[in-house]
């Protein structure tokens, strides 16, 4: 058996300890801090043996939506050029 491998109780001690260490972290950093695999400790949070916090909304941590308001004014515009070959 591979000593490097963790048991659960081990891998559900370090998510807990990080969560402590940083109580603001979200579900993703949780996961990715995990010194385990993602899997495993997503596996741990179904089977209910540690409680994540909750995944954020899709598009709810992103502002690109400011880079690209105005996009509609610069495509019309590029349908006006012409190529010149």
């Amino acid at each position: 058996m591979n000593s490097k491998v963790k048991t659960d109780e081990q891998l559900i001690e370090e998510v807990n300890q990080y969560m402590e260490k940083y109580p603001n972290a979200t579900r993703n950093q949780v996961v990715l801090h995990a010194t385990g695999s993602a899997i495993r400790v997503r596996g741990l949070a179904k089977r209910g043996l540690i409680k994540l916090p909750e995944a954020l909304p899709k598009g709810a941590n992103t502002n690109w939506n400011g880079y690209f308001k105005n996009t509609s004014k610069i495509n019309s515009s590029r349908k006006d050029m012409k190529r010149s070959v």
